[in-house]
C-alpha cells in the first residue's frame, strides 16, 4: 500500500514526491487532483489536504482553455507540454511550464517547473555555452601559437642545391657561430630574411629572440622610436614609455631589412650602438646598454649609396664585416623545380588540397620566365595554381600580371618558341634546358609525331630513335600519339 508521501511514477516506480523541488500533481481522467507534493501546494498557497478533489483548471489563470489544449495533445501523444502558464489564486505572478504525462494507471502526472527559474537556467546555459566557445577559441589560438613557436624554433629550410646556393649555405654556416655583424645583399624577394633566420638559428643566441624590422615600411619620423624606444611625453601621442627593438632583441639578434632606407640621423645613432652598445630612448636621458647581434639586409649597392652621400661611410664599414650575396632566382634556375614542388606541397597541405605533379608545359614556363620578383613571386604563382588546380590531374602554373620585362612572355615559353625569347634569357639556360625547349617546340609543331615525313625527327634533322633517346634522357614523356606513331611505323616497315 502506498503512503501519502509516495507517488506512482509513470514508469511504475515509487518516488518520494515531497523531496522534489518541482511541483507534482496526480490527476484523474476528469482532471481533478488526486494528490500533490509539498512544492505544488506551496505554489498554490494551499495546504496539501486542500488540493485533492479540486479541478486542476481552477488553479490556472486561463482555466479550461489550457486543460482542453493539453487534453487534445494527450490524445495524439502520451506527453503534452505548455510553456509559461500563469497560475491563479496567488499573491504574486508565477508562470510555470507544465508537463503532463499519462501513467500506466491511466492517471495524469503533472510536473510544474517555475518558468522564471527555467529562464534563469537557460540564460546560465547560454552563458556557459558562450564561455565554452570562448574557451574553444582560446584553445585554438593556443594551438596556433604553439605551432608558430614550434615553427620558429625549428631551423629555417632553405631550398636549393645549385652552385650559388651551396656557396651561400657555406657562408651562413661559417658566420652563424661567430658574433660578427652580417650584411645580406640581394634583390627583393630573393630570401634575405630567410638567410637572417638561418644565421640566427645557427648561432649561440638561437634560444633568444630574433627581432625583425623593415626599415622601408616605417615613416622617417617613427624609425628612431621604433628602434630605440621612447619615453612618456617624448612627442604627441607618447602616453607611456615604449621599449624599442634593440631592447627587445637584447641577448638575441636584430634583423634590419632594407637598412639603406634609414635616415642619416638614425644611421648616426645606429653607429653608436654598434660601437658602444649603448643608446638613449627618444625623449630620454638614461643610457641603455644592450648586447645585440646585428644582421642587416638591403637590395641597394651600399658602396654606391656612400658615394652619393646617402649612407654614412663609417656605418657602411661597420656593417660590411661579413657580406653574403643571395643569388637571384634567374641565377639558380636549377632550383626552380625543387622550389615549385616544395611550395606546392606546402600550400596544398595548408589548403587540404591534393598534391599534384607539375606539368611539363608549366615547368618550361617557369624555366624561361625572368622572375623579377624572385622566390616570392614564384611562391605566389604556385599558391595561385594550387588554389585553382584541386580537380586537375597535373598542376598548371600561369604567371599572371607579369611585368613587361625581357623574357616575361609566358605564352612564348609555353609553346617552346625560342624565337620569341630574348637572347639574354637563352644564355641563362643550360644546354639540356635549351635542348629540351628545342625538342618540345618540334613535337608541338608536328602534333607530337616523331616518325614520318612530317615528324619532329625530320624537323630536327636527326634519326627518330636518336630523338626518342634524347627525350628519355631529358625526361620528356612519350604521349599516346607518339606510341601510335611508333606502331604505325613498325607496321609500315613490315
Amino acid at each position: 500500500m502506498e503512503t501519502p508521501n509516495q507517488f506512482p511514477h509513470h514508469q511504475g516506480s515509487l518516488v518520494e514526491i515531497d523531496l522534489l523541488p518541482v511541483g507534482l500533481l496526480e490527476l484523474g481522467e476528469d482532471w481533478r487532483v488526486l494528490r500533490a507534493n509539498r512544492a505544488a501546494s506551496e505554489r498554490f498557497a494551499l495546504k496539501s489536504d486542500q488540493l485533492p478533489g479540486s479541478r486542476f483548471s481552477q488553479f490556472l489563470d486561463v482555466g479550461d482553455s489550457i486543460v482542453e489544449r493539453l487534453a487534445a495533445a494527450l490524445k495524439e501523444s502520451p506527453r503534452a507540454t505548455a510553456r509559461a502558464v500563469r497560475l491563479a489564486r496567488t499573491d504574486r505572478r508565477i508562470d510555470v511550464d507544465l508537463i503532463v504525462e499519462r501513467t500506466p494507471a491511466n492517471t495524469l502526472l503533472v510536473t510544474m517547473i517555475d518558468a522564471d527559474a527555467r529562464a534563469a537556467q537557460e540564460e546560465e546555459l547560454a552563458r556557459l555555452q558562450r564561455a565554452l566557445a570562448e574557451s574553444e577559441r582560446a584553445r585554438t589560438r593556443m594551438r596556433e601559437i604553439t605551432t608558430e613557436l614550434t615553427a620558429a624554433s625549428e631551423p629555417p629550410r632553405i631550398i636549393g642545391s645549385s652552385a650559388p646556393m651551396l656557396r651561400m649555405l657555406d657562408q651562413i654556416e661559417r658566420v652563424a657561430a661567430s658574433p660578427a655583424t652580417v650584411l645580406i645583399h640581394g634583390e627583393s624577394g630573393s630570401g634575405k630574411e630567410l638567410v637572417a633566420k638561418a644565421i640566427h638559428a645557427g648561432s649561440p643566441r638561437a634560444r633568444r629572440p630574433l627581432i625583425a624590422v623593415n626599415c622601408a615600411s616605417l615613416p622617417e619620423s617613427l624609425i628612431e622610436s621604433e628602434l630605440f624606444g621612447h619615453e612618456r611625453g617624448a612627442f604627441t601621442g607618447a602616453d607611456r614609455q615604449r621599449l624599442g627593438k634593440f631592447e627587445l632583441a637584447d641577448d638575441g639578434s636584430l634583423f634590419l631589412d632594407e637598412i639603406a632606407e634609414l635616415s642619416m640621423q638614425a644611421q648616426a645613432k645606429l653607429l653608436r650602438v654598434l660601437q658602444e652598445g649603448t643608446f638613449e630612448r627618444v625623449g630620454g636621458t638614461e643610457t641603455v646598454q644592450v648586447d645585440v647581434r646585428l644582421i642587416a639586409a638591403t637590395h641597394r649597392d651600399l658602396a654606391q649609396q656612400v658615394e652619393r652621400g646617402r649612407f654614412r661611410e663609417d656605418l657602411f664599414y661597420r656593417l660590411n664585416v661579413f657580406r653574403i650575396e643571395v643569388p637571384s632566382l634567374r641565377d639558380r634556375k636549377e632550383d626552380i623545380r625543387a622550389l615549385a614542388e616544395f611550395f606546392h606541397e606546402l600550400h596544398a597541405r595548408r589548403m587540404a588540397r591534393p598534391v599534384l605533379p607539375i606539368s611539363e608545359r608549366s615547368m618550361r614556363r617557369l624555366l624561361t620566365y625572368r622572375w623579377p620578383g624572385n622566390v616570392r613571386e614564384l611562391e605566389n604563382a604556385i599558391e595561385r595554381a594550387t588554389v585553382l588546380g584541386d580537380q586537375d590531374v597535373e598542376l598548371e602554373i600561369e604567371i599572371p600580371d607579369a611585368p613587361n620585362v625581357p623574357g616575361s612572355d609566358p605564352q612564348s615559353a609555353a609553346r617552346g618558341d625560342t624565337s620569341q625569347i630574348p637572347r639574354d634569357v637563352l644564355l641563362d639556360l643550360s644546354l639540356d634546358q635549351l635542348s629540351r625547349l628545342q625538342i618540345m617546340h618540334a613535337l608541338e609543331t608536328r602534333s607530337y609525331r616523331v616518325f614520318g615525313k612530317d615528324g619532329a625527327a625530320e624537323k630536327l634533322g636527326i634519326n627518330p630513335q636518336t630523338l626518342l633517346s634524347r627525350m628519355d634522357k631529358l625526361g620528356i614523356p612519350r604521349p599516346r600519339t607518339m606510341r601510335r606513331a611508333l606502331r604505325g611505323a613498325d607496321e609500315s616497315s613490315d
